[in-house]
């Protein structure tokens, strides 16, 4: 073999990868098998790590970037002050003036879809978060020291409000250009803890409404004029392109919230476990991306008694329902309709107890656990 052909078979055999991809490819290795903080949240985290690390065998991946999906199985679920929580938790610092807060110091990256974000709410559930933190007998944070703690914390908050799905698209596509320009924010020095999605059905009904009335994104083709769900489709399509770009690009966990129009039913395994199961009225393109969906709904309270007397409603019973609905309990249940797909293993998991959480929605915050 001349020297010039054995140059050729060795340069085919040389595989040629960015600065990025190599980085990216050296950290996977060092947190190899070592469980990922996604949220900083102890019970989400764990259940993501139960499902990604499921996901990276399948497709033979190391360091997989999770995507959450809360879902409300009904109005006052309390999807929307869970996700609150995880917004404090990403973005408080670890400690502040000798404090231990627990935070992850990180940007947050929020899509307001439905223009429901309530940045006073917010800010409730971060100084409820910051004082149940504060250990026993040690001086609470001053009032000024408090503010700026929040104020701080809050300027890492970028805030879009796209008004359409097209307009949602659109800021996606240039969002990694202004992430990357450090001087357009503020937030150069802290890495991107995660892109929510507030509300990613937010736009779903209006666009199929367009594919009906004929809509201009994507013309149907003319083999298939028919075809009344490929624009919105296509639509979804692009923009969990933008999103796997982007996860690609910062190592950024999604965490999106819906709301359920099926109602929670239970369902029994061939073991005798009862699980919940929601479909998702989401294109499938969604549901396959999504890593662990979780409903969130408020905490049953048992019913009347039968034969239970009109005293008895009003006196003892009444009182302890209303006890019971003022402790403001909440529950997140891991949602299996698509369990099928999932390995023996991750059902073992969940049979095992690793199947959600409580939470409890107070007036002064959120608290897990």
């Amino acid at each position: 073999m001349s020297a010039e052909a054995l140059g050729t078979n060795l340069l085919r055999e040389v595989k040629v990868e960015g600065l990025d991809e190599l980085l990216r490819s050296l950290r996977s290795n060092h947190e190899r098998q070592k469980p990922q903080s996604y949220t900083g949240e102890p019970a989400i985290d764990k259940l993501l790590n139960i499902f990604t690390a499921a996901r990276d065998r399948l497709n033979h991946q190391q360091n997989h970037n999770p995507v959450l999906e809360l879902v409300g199985s009904s109005p006052c679920s309390g999807k929307t002050q869970l996700l609150y929580h995880l917004i404090a938790r990403l973005l408080l610092p670890s400690t502040y003036e000798d404090l231990p807060i627990g935070g992850k110091n990180t940007a947050v990256i929020l899509f307001d879809l439905s223009n429901s974000f309530s940045l006073l709410r917010l800010r409730d559930i971060i100084t409820g978060y910051i004082r149940s933190h504060n250990p026993q007998n040690a001086e609470p944070l001053e009032k000024e020291s408090l503010d700026t703690l929040i104020r701080t914390s809050l300027t890492h908050l970028p805030i879009f409000r796209p008004q359409s799905s097209s307009s949602f698209l659109s800021t996606l596509s240039t969002l990694q250009k202004y992430i990357l320009n450090i001087h357009a924010h503020i937030s150069a020095n802290r890495p991107i803890g995660a892109i929510i999605l507030s509300n990613i059905d937010a736009f779903l009904h209006q666009d199929r409404l367009d594919d009906l009335d004929g809509g201009t994104f994507h013309s149907p083709p003319a083999n298939n004029p028919s075809s009344a769900t490929s624009q919105s489709l296509q639509r979804f399509r692009d923009i969990i392109s933008h999103l796997r770009t982007l996860q690609l690009t910062f190592s950024s966990p999604i965490i999106a919230t819906s709301s359920a129009l099926a109602s929670l039913s239970y369902q029994r395994t061939p073991d005798g476990h009862s699980v919940p199961i929601l479909p998702s009225h989401l294109p499938a393109v969604w549901r396959n991306y999504v890593s662990l969906r979780l409903v969130c709904e408020r905490e049953r309270i048992r019913k009347f008694q039968h034969g239970v007397c009109v005293q008895e409603v009003a006196g003892r019973e009444a009182a302890q329902r209303r006890e019971a609905v003022e402790k403001g309990r909440f529950v997140a249940m891991v949602e299996w309709e698509e369990s099928e797909g999932w390995r023996e293993d991750v059902r073992g998991r969940m049979r095992e107890g690793g199947e959600g959480f409580g939470f409890r929605v107070l007036g002064e915050g959120v608290f897990v656990g």
